[in-house]
């Protein structure tokens, strides 16, 4: 194929024929785009090279799945936005709790406020207990429970893609 421009749908076309240099010339035409939003929004070049190479595997795979009125670009950063956020809520879920708190939380509140956020819940059964403890040790309006911490770290990330 040679350097000349065509039409996404030409491409999506040929895409669905198990065309090679169809998918070479979409993979060049949107890779450092996807590439430059993922990394933007996840701040890891890894991450990002990691989700658009996937993007394009996964596309590559249901190629023959594509529908008529197919829209690539629609499709790429739907994709693209959606690996993104799994990719963010993954790193919530991995990191440290303490290590998030101190590095993205703390700054705005108070230690003392934190502390009961801090200590790990051992038993399930004893949360609420735990909880109550801490409100009365607390000002209630300051307290802030690891589902809290969560909820807002999603909200914030949704907000910023």
């Amino acid at each position: 194929m040679s350097r000349s421009y065509l039409p996404d749908q030409v491409l999506t076309d040929r895409l669905l024929m198990s065309d090679t240099e169809a998918f070479e010339e979409l993979y060049r035409r949107y890779w450092h785009s996807l590439y430059s939003y993922s990394n933007k929004k996840l701040y890891s070049s890894d991450d990002a090279r990691r989700i658009v190479r996937d993007i394009f595997i996964q596309l590559w795979e249901k190629r023959h799945l594509l529908p008529v009125d197919f829209s690539i670009s629609e499709y790429l950063y739907t994709e693209i936005r959606n690996a993104v956020v799994i990719c963010l809520n993954e790193k919530l879920n991995v990191e440290s709790i303490n290590e998030m708190i101190e590095r993205e939380v703390a700054y705005g509140f108070s230690v003392e406020a934190l502390q009961a956020a801090r200590q790990p819940v051992i038993q399930h059964t004893a949360q609420p207990r735990i909880r109550q403890s801490a409100i009365k040790k607390n000002n209630p309006k300051y307290f802030i429970t690891l589902a809290h911490l969560k909820w807002l770290f999603q909200t914030v990330t949704a907000k910023l893609l």
